[in-house]
């Protein structure tokens, strides 16, 4: 009998019998939730339960020495989020072993296994009194019983948890367990979920342990990820549950990002990697004993905190000129508007030819609310604190390798160093900079360290940049010019200067002394500033040679000609050179006026003109006779008061000046500085139309000779 070839090929079931058969699988979960859940294992619950609460734990070893009982309290452990974490310690987790020695249920073991992978690296925060940490302890009693099961004659068809961590738990249930399993997914160019699926972990994946693994995958996503590029793997390294998991050597798996970052990128990584950065560990340029610093850079290692530090240079100078531009603006300052561009393009220049090395950022209070209100309040940048007049400015500290410049917002030289200027402003231990430390402070220690280097203040008007320019290339320092000016600028620098001379004997900076070897040096007071000798200029030209006097008030204008002109942070560009010699530094201002105070006393002072005259003086030179105007004149200052001499010298040495940083500098209040320019000094002093003083020609013409 001949029957028809019967039809194997494959059909699709019915969509009631797809539903019918998802019904008995949820059917099945739900009873093998409830597995062993029966009226005598809610009594034990209620049981562990009570002892927490009354602290009474008479009974608890006869009571472990039952499965039931075993398998109540690691329910606990895993369930109840009160008595579970009270119950859970080293002390609790041996007893139970011992209790059931020498193997535990089946049940019992996978649920410890579950509570394993859950905490994983967190369980030693359930026992921080324990000398030997949780998550150690459960590890070893894991393996210990997971080596207890006796081999499967007839292995399941599907691997199950216990099967699989039997043969492979050395490595698996170690801390870096996480990281090799990791590891063995990329070499076998598979999916993570597949991995945990192969070891039969399904449902194993939702806790720490699941976390890490993930956060390993995450690193080497970023290992090949573009630079600069922002991807969501970024976000799930910035939850701290990812990035303080462990990874490997004691370090954290944000160390592992953070290396990967630093080392990957050679110059600049970027807005959106430099963010991730920042915001992930702060800004390194912080106190090496700040919390932060050695939780987050320390572990790093100098040479990519120093790389670091130097991407953030960008950073500063942009939020410098932002808070420079803001405050024009807020201003409405037409004048610091106007020169807004020439020194964005200067300092933009400098960045440009990758001159900066490192800097750092000053902000006084309102700068710094001006800065937070541009960044919307989120300001991760580190920066250093002005106090007293500083408090609405900004200044920026930049190290170019050859060359160190500090440069102000506003109503503040820009300051050329040829090296660290001390170590005051790269030390973060140091948070809080004032008016004296930046324009008399820095300006001496440099000195102390290098006597025979000198220094440049340039006032920002007219031709500063070829000023500073200018300065460098005496010393031998070439920068590439055309990127130090907007187009315009270049061009009247060049029709007006033209290149500027490289000296082809560039400086060499000598070692520092230390400050211990050098003199010591007394506190610098604003009447007392130890400004070297500048170069000749029309405040101070050169005493004639050879020439002599017995009184007091001759000898006061005998003095060294290194004795410069009191200077405000808002003087004029003349260069200082320090003397090679310690013996020349200038003798102090108010030296001076004691002087004239004592010629004064004795009646010299309108006596010493006719002295002048006859040759034997030297207040004026012997090449021209004192006539009755300058004699009067002469006579007049000599009569002035110690303060009135000050302010004089002030305006003579800072033309068009505002009174009130005649009193910065000299620390008068400014009312006082009113009444003498009103007063005493009204027929020597000026106001021109923007409310600035100068002095009167034949005033700029005797003070000189009065003090060369």
């Amino acid at each position: 009998m001949r029957l028809p070839p019967i039809d194997n090929r494959p059909a699709e079931w019915p969509q009631p019998v797809i539903d019918s058969w998802q019904d008995l699988t949820e059917q099945a979960k739900q009873m093998e939730a409830q597995m062993g859940e029966s009226d005598a294992f809610e009594r034990t619950l209620a049981t562990f339960r009570d002892m927490v609460s009354t602290g009474r734990f008479d009974g608890l070893r006869p009571l472990l020495q039952r499965r039931l009982a075993a398998r109540a309290l690691t329910w606990l452990w895993l369930n109840d989020q009160v008595c579970g974490p009270r119950l859970l310690n080293v002390r609790m987790l041996d007893t139970l072993l011992e209790a059931q020695h020498p193997r535990l249920t089946r049940l019992t073991l996978v649920q410890l296994i579950q509570l394993y992978f859950r905490f994983f690296d967190q369980l030693d925060e359930h026992d921080k009194h324990s000398e030997v940490g949780l998550c150690e302890r459960l590890q070893a009693h894991l393996l210990e019983q997971l080596r207890r099961i006796p081999e499967q004659r007839h292995p399941f068809p599907r691997k199950d948890v216990l099967s699989v961590l039997k043969a492979d738990g050395a490595w698996l249930l170690d801390l870096d367990g996480p990281l090799n399993l990791v590891r063995q997914v990329r070499q076998q160019g598979t999916e993570l979920a597949q991995a945990f699926s192969d070891h039969g972990l399904e449902g194993f994946d939702t806790g720490r342990y699941g976390d890490i693994c993930r956060a390993h995958y995450y690193l080497e996503t970023l290992r090949g990820l573009p630079l600069g590029e922002w991807h969501e793997v970024l976000d799930e390294l910035l939850k701290p549950s990812v990035s303080k998991a462990p990874y490997e050597g004691g370090k954290r798996i944000g160390h592992a990002a953070l290396e990967i970052m630093i080392d990957r990128v050679a110059d600049d990584p970027g807005d959106a990697w430099q963010n991730f950065i920042l915001t992930l560990a702060g800004d390194p340029r912080i106190a090496s004993t700040a919390s932060n610093y050695r939780q987050w850079w320390q572990p790093l290692g100098e040479a990519r905190i120093a790389k670091v530090r130097g991407w953030l240079c960008k950073l500063d100078l942009r939020l410098f000129l932002q808070a420079l531009e803001e405050y024009g603006k807020e201003t409405r300052n037409n004048d610091l508007m106007r020169m807004f561009p020439a020194r964005k393009k200067f300092l933009e220049g400098l960045e440009e030819q990758k001159l900066i090395r490192y800097s750092r950022l000053l902000l006084g209070n309102q700068a710094l609310h001006t800065v937070k209100k541009l960044l919307d309040q989120s300001l991760q940048s580190s920066y250093a604190l002005m106090d007293g007049s500083m408090s609405d400015k900004a200044v920026i500290y930049l190290n170019c390798g050859d060359f160190h410049l500090v440069e102000g917002s506003h109503n503040f030289r820009i300051w050329a160093y040829l090296a660290e200027p001390g170590k005051s402003l790269m030390n973060y231990d140091k948070t809080t900079f004032s008016h004296y430390d930046l324009i008399h402070g820095l300006p001496a220690i440099y000195h102390k360290l290098y006597p025979a280097l000198p220094y440049e203040a340039v006032t920002h008007n007219g031709n500063w940049q070829g000023k500073v320019i200018g300065f460098l290339a005496n010393q031998g320092i070439g920068l590439d010019i055309e990127k130090l000016f907007t187009p315009e600028d270049y061009r009247a620098f060049l029709l007006c200067e033209g290149i500027p001379y490289i000296n082809p004997n560039k400086i060499v900076v000598p070692t520092p002394q230390t400050l211990e070897e050098a003199e010591p040096q007394k506190r610098v007071t604003t009447r007392e500033i130890p400004f070297a000798e500048p170069p000749a200029s029309r405040f101070a030209p050169k005493p004639a040679p050879h020439t002599s006097s017995s009184s007091p008030l001759a000898s006061a204008a005998l003095m060294p000609s290194s004795a410069a002109p009191l200077r405000s942070d808002r003087d004029s560009s003349s260069a200082a050179t320090p003397p090679s010699d310690t013996p020349s530094v200038a003798r102090s201002i108010r030296e001076q006026n004691r002087a004239i105070a004592e010629a004064r006393g004795t009646g010299q002072a309108g006596s010493q003109t006719r002295e002048a005259a006859a040759g034997r003086g030297s207040m004026i030179p012997r090449s021209r006779k004192l006539n009755e105007a300058e004699a009067t004149l002469v006579k007049k200052i000599g009569q002035l008061s110690e303060p009135a001499l000050d302010v004089l010298r002030y305006f003579a040495a800072n033309p068009r000046d505002k009174a009130r940083y005649a009193g910065n500098v000299l620390g008068m209040d400014v009312r006082e500085v009113n009444r003498l320019l009103y007063g005493p000094l009204k027929n020597l002093c000026t106001q021109d139309g923007s409310s600035g003083w100068i002095v009167s020609p034949e005033v700029e013409e005797i003070l000189p000779r009065l003090f060369p």
